[in-house]
């Protein structure tokens, strides 16, 4: 593709969102107007320009994608979402430290375009955060891995004592030493129930803690200088609770179960 095309896709917001408009079908002028939510005479200037290099064409009524077009919107939507996912969270991701996210899950960063960000308040910095505990709390199938000892492990994970909540935790051995060694009860309690599962992970991973529920995903990855800042990315759509949930599994995969 040269530039040219380039700049005309990619230079216009009504432009790109036609195209995108478009991927499903044709559509009259009438729903291009009320879809993309702007006027005919604004609008068709830029149909025009696109029918001129063969990626829109006119069926009666109707303005369709050429074949050419349809390639180029399946490439694109998923650039775009990546970049909607990095700018929603720029300084975020600017200093996470993600050298080791397997390229998999890198190819697939558009999944977490609808995650927020969570910042500690000032004055519970070493607490998660009431968004994270209520939704955990009403979970009922919850799947983790952490490199970090969290406060929720001993008091939330190892110490629910309700039957019929799962609960897998994916930890690095130097978690599950800290487990042992200072909460040897408490991880007995919880291996001996059911539906409670955990597995080690030997490599060190530089990713703090991944959680998954049937609700919402949360991700802490580390600053570029290895700290635990305790900020998290929070989502709720179904493609980033696929994607958290996937990783988890990832790193289970290479876990020895307990």
């Amino acid at each position: 593709m040269d530039k040219a095309l380039i700049d005309l896709i990619f230079l216009s917001q009504k432009r790109k969102d036609l195209l995108l408009l478009l991927k499903n079908g044709g559509k009259p002028i009438e729903d291009i107007v009320k879809g993309l939510n702007v006027n005919p005479t604004g609008m068709l200037p830029q149909i025009k320009k696109l029918k001129d290099e063969h990626l829109v064409f006119q069926e009666e009524k109707e303005y369709r994608l050429m074949p050419l077009a349809k390639i180029l919107v399946e490439k694109m939507e998923p650039l775009l979402e990546t970049l909607q996912a990095i700018e929603k969270n720029a300084e975020y991701w600017q200093d996470r430290d993600i050298s080791e996210l397997p390229r998999a899950f890198l190819e697939r960063f558009n999944e977490l375009k609808s995650c927020f960000l969570v910042k500690p308040d000032s004055d519970s910095i070493f607490e998660p955060s009431s968004v994270f505990l209520d939704n955990i709390r009403k979970s009922k199938k919850i799947i983790c891995f952490s490199s970090i000892f969290h406060p929720v492990f001993s008091e939330i994970f190892l110490a629910n004592k309700d039957n019929d909540i799962r609960i897998t935790l994916v930890v690095t051995e130097k978690i599950y030493e800290r487990l042992k060694t200072d909460f040897e009860e408490e991880l007995k309690l919880y291996l001996a129930r059911e539906k409670k599962k955990l597995f080690i992970c030997n490599n060190e991973v530089k990713i703090a803690m991944l959680v998954k529920t049937e609700y919402f995903m949360a991700a802490d990855f580390l600053t570029s200088k290895g700290i635990f800042d305790q900020e998290t990315l929070i989502g709720f759509e179904p493609a980033a609770l696929r994607w958290t949930e996937d990783l988890i599994l990832h790193y289970k995969e290479h876990a020895q179960h307990i």
